[in-house]
């Protein structure tokens, strides 16, 4: 909408520039009306436009000079159909006498009345105006360039009262397939370059058919600028569109060179959603009633090379943000920001999770594809702040106190020291990322200590059928642009040690029962084990209790060894030893031995239980024969020595 404000903007200042010069020349010339075909002809020869004068043109000398027309009409250029290019209803402008002599133009009033602006833009990426543009540029030859102040040509020219009513203004582009229009324009003003603020009052009803929308749009404002001083004065300006409303109190310093603006700025809070849905912007977040009411209030002080907002206060729903942000601009762009807020629960914003368990495991975005990280983003990246969140929600997550630090430089991103409370227990931890180089690299010490893993679990969507209270420490690293490359590289140790909890969904001491009994039978096999499995199936309420868990783990390029999993419950002693591939996200042949008798862990790591290693329980139950008829055998020959003694003896 830009450019067709720019050309209406010019086309009004074409108007009054026409109507004051018509006004200058019929202080010589008594009657404008016996011109008027001269003043077509000229516009016809500069523009090869046609201009239409209906209706007499009236002057008047006493007390102003001025000049009215009735309507005037110009030909639209060639291809884009017979209506007008721009048209008014009625145009009136009256200038001081005196000023005219000094070369100043002091403008009393400049009135214009239906204007019709028609603006389009062809398939072929003509527009209406290209052929008035370049008929100007052919028309002048080169001159070479002077310096100006544009403060001493504004200085020689003020408008004491403006007055536009009932304007259109119409923007077709057949090359986008889109069209806008502002009706019902209304524009009227005192002098806006006096010394001191004055009425400005702004207002149309914008309509656009991608997105479909119609919305009447006011601006009030109290304003002036001092061309003296180049200093803009604005105490009051009033912004509406619907229900979304910004007040504003301003002040400028050198507006015509590098304007410099400072004030305060608020927008009670509004239905954001409502807008949204207006403008066609998709959003299907998990909480339909989010972003239903947002506001802001701050100081803001902008420049060329630099924006800064302080005493931020952003309201979000039930969400209340505070603190400052500064924005940098040159010679790069660089961000410092200290920000707080009460509390958000951010799964509310985001849209319903559709991902499978597999995706997510695997980093997968929307679709199935991967995410890669945006490493030229990451190298340019210049920013430094903190954020500090006193009740967090996040991927389910819920934590208190939450403190995150950023300092980016260079493309080494470093997050932490960062802190929070969670679960009954406290996080520390810091990550860095190197993307200097020509793949990223990560780096992440993270430790929680006395967390009660069971809702933390269930809350990340992790697994929720675990209890207890527990510490865990991670120091790794890994490269690559995705989740699938970093799990890959993924290199460095962990350690967890757990009390007081449960694993729910398997009894490992019925199933050593059951299994004890089984091999305790008479001609107790493998083969009867094996029949026997269905039975040692998770039943509804089992749960194996401990007191204590420990593991640590060495992980190689994905791949997590683990060979000191203890677990102690009342009547059991875990024990555990193996791999687990984070690639596939597999189990390779993890043994478990519960108070000795072996299980094996081997597949998918969410729906993978334990189950009775055959072999080892076949080979243990072989060598406990052998040894059984070793000591059978042994006590035979034993007896049978003995017996012999004895015979020996009676002789």
């Amino acid at each position: 909408m830009n450019k067709p404000l720019k050309i209406g903007a010019i086309v009004i200042a074409i108007v009054i520039a026409l109507l004051a010069l018509i006004v200058i020349l019929t202080t010589v010339l008594i009657d404008p009306n016996r011109y008027r075909d001269e003043i077509i002809q000229v516009v016809k020869t500069q523009t090869g436009r046609d201009l239409k004068i209906d209706g007499d043109l009236k002057l008047s000398f006493f007390p102003w000079l001025g000049l009215q027309t009735g309507k005037l009409q110009l030909s639209n250029a060639p291809g884009f159909g017979a209506e007008p290019f721009a048209r008014v209803d009625m145009a009136g402008v009256s200038v001081e006498l005196l000023p005219l002599l000094r070369k100043e133009v002091r403008v009393d009033k400049i009135r214009l009345k239906g204007l019709k602006l028609n603006l389009a833009r062809a398939a072929d990426g003509r527009t209406n105006w290209d052929d008035m543009t370049r008929a100007k540029a052919e028309s002048k030859p080169a001159e070479p360039a002077k310096k100006s102040e544009p403060s001493a040509a504004l200085a020689a020219f003020s408008v004491n009262k403006l007055d536009v009513r009932d304007a259109d203004f119409t923007w077709r582009d057949q090359a986008a397939g889109s069209a806008y229009a502002l009706h019902r324009v209304e524009l009227t003003s005192g002098n806006l370059i006096g010394s001191s603020p004055v009425p400005l009052h702004l207002a149309f009803d914008l309509e656009s058919t991608k997105p479909k929308i119609t919305r009447r749009i006011e601006l009030d404002a109290k304003l002036n600028v001092d061309l003296a001083t180049e200093k803009l004065n604005a105490p009051d300006v009033r912004l509406s569109a619907g229900d979304l409303k910004i007040q504003a109190q301003l002040r400028g310093t050198e507006m015509l060179h590098a304007p410099k603006i400072n004030g305060r700025i608020e927008m009670p809070p509004f239905n954001l959603r409502a807008l949204l849905q207006e403008l066609q912007i998709a959003y299907a977040p998990t909480d339909a009633n989010v972003l239903k009411k947002v506001g802001l209030a701050a100081q803001v002080d902008y420049g060329a090379q630099a924006v800064a907002i302080s005493d931020l206060r952003l309201t979000l729903d039930d969400t209340a943000l505070t603190g400052k942000f500064a924005l940098q601009q040159k010679p790069h762009t660089a961000y410092r920001f200290d920000l707080a807020v009460d509390a958000i629960d951010v799964d509310r914003y985001l849209p319903p999770s559709a991902k499978t368990g597999e995706d997510k495991a695997a980093g997968k975005g929307k679709g199935g594809e991967a995410v890669v990280i945006p490493l030229a983003l990451l190298r340019e990246a210049d920013a430094d702040g903190q954020l500090r969140v006193q009740k967090l929600k996040a991927s389910g997550i819920r934590s208190e106190q939450v403190v995150v630090k950023v300092a980016a430089h260079g493309g080494r991103i470093v997050l932490g020291p960062n802190e929070a409370r969670l679960y009954s227990g406290t996080y520390a931890g810091n990550t860095s990322i190197d993307a200097s180089g020509p793949t990223p690299r990560f780096q992440f010490d993270e430790k929680l200590s006395g967390v009660q893993l069971g809702p933390f679990l269930k809350d990340a969507q992790l697994f929720d059928k675990f209890t207890g209270a527990g510490n865990v420490t991670l120091a790794l690293t890994a490269r690559g642009f995705d989740a699938d490359a970093i799990k890959r590289t993924l290199n460095g140790s962990v350690a967890v040690a757990i009390n007081n909890g449960a694993i729910e969904g398997i009894d490992l001491e019925k199933i050593e029962a059951k299994i004890k009994a089984i091999k305790d039978q008479p001609g107790g096999t493998g083969k009867n084990l094996l029949t026997s499995l269905p039975a040692l199936s998770p039943e509804k309420g089992d749960k194996t209790a401990f007191s204590k868990l420990q593991a640590s783990a060495k992980i190689t390029n994905g791949v997590v060894a683990n060979r000191d999993l203890a677990i102690e419950a009342p009547h059991v002693r875990v024990t555990g030893s193996g791999d687990i591939n984070l690639v596939t996200n597999k189990y390779e042949k993890y043994v478990l031995r519960v108070n000795n008798i072996p299980f094996i862990l081997d597949g998918p790591l969410d729906s993978t239980l334990p189950k009775p290693n055959l072999s080892g329980l076949v080979k243990e139950q072989t060598e406990q024969r052998v040894e059984k008829a070793k000591e059978e055998a042994k006590d035979k020959a034993v007896d049978k020595l003995r017996d012999r003694l004895r015979e020996r003896l009676k002789r």
